[in-house]
């Protein structure tokens, strides 16, 4: 369900998370990161529809371990 802050279209962080096929934690990431513009209200985190629609799910970074070009152990999994 959209609400209208300032003028501004919003959703849940629920409602991101279900349009992005991933959690609430993960949007609060991308919040932090200034993937994803909010507002946080006495209800929670709500995120504006405009960067909800223009954020691109498929140009993230795989993130790799910050060991992989230097480490030679096997057990750390990043080779």
């Amino acid at each position: 369900m959209t609400e209208i802050i300032d003028g501004i279209a919003h959703v849940t962080a629920a409602e991101a998370a279900i349009e992005l096929s991933t959690t609430e934690t993960r949007v609060l990431m991308l919040l932090k990161q200034k993937a994803l513009q909010g507002t946080l209200s006495d209800q929670g985190w709500f995120i504006t529809k405009a960067s909800l629609d223009s954020y691109d799910r498929d140009g993230e970074e795989v993130q790799q371990p910050a060991c992989r070009s230097a480490c030679t152990a096997s057990r750390c999994g990043c080779h």
